[in-house]
C-alpha cells in the first residue's frame, strides 16, 4: 500500500446529464493538492470517484489527509483491465504550522 499527503480544496457532488445518452448520473470528485513530506506543493489535480472506494465518498471533505492507495484492476468503465491506483483510506492530518481547531482558554 502506498500513501501520500493530499489537501482537498473542493468537493464536487452533483447530478449531471450525459451528453451522449441523456441519462442522469451522480458526479463525485475532489480537487486536490498533492504535498511532499515538507508540506510543499507537488502538483494539483482531480481525484475522481472512479479512483476511490465508494465507501470513502462520505469521508472526503475539505482538509488535509494521509491518503492510502492500492493498485487495482477495475472490471468496469474506461479503466477496465488497466492497473490503476485506487484511494483505499483517509486519515485527517494537520499541516505543519496549522493552528489547532480548538483554542485553549487563556490563563490569567
Amino acid at each position: 500500500m502506498l500513501s501520500s499527503t493530499i489537501q482537498v480544496l473542493k468537493v464536487e457532488n452533483e447530478e449531471r446529464t450525459s451528453k451522449k445518452t441523456g441519462d442522469k448520473y451522480q458526479h463525485f470528485a475532489a480537487r486536490c493538492i498533492l504535498l511532499d513530506d515538507d508540506g510543499q506543493v507537488v502538483t494539483v489535480g482531480l481525484l475522481s470517484s472512479r479512483r476511490m472506494a465508494p465507501e470513502l465518498r462520505d469521508q472526503v471533505k475539505v482538509g488535509t489527509y494521509r491518503a492510502m492507495f492500492a493498485m487495482q484492476v477495475p472490471d468496469y468503465g474506461s479503466d477496465k483491465g488497466d492497473m490503476v491506483a485506487m484511494l483505499t483510506g483517509l486519515v485527517p492530518v494537520p499541516l505543519r504550522g496549522d493552528k489547532p481547531s480548538v483554542q485553549q482558554p487563556m490563563k490569567q
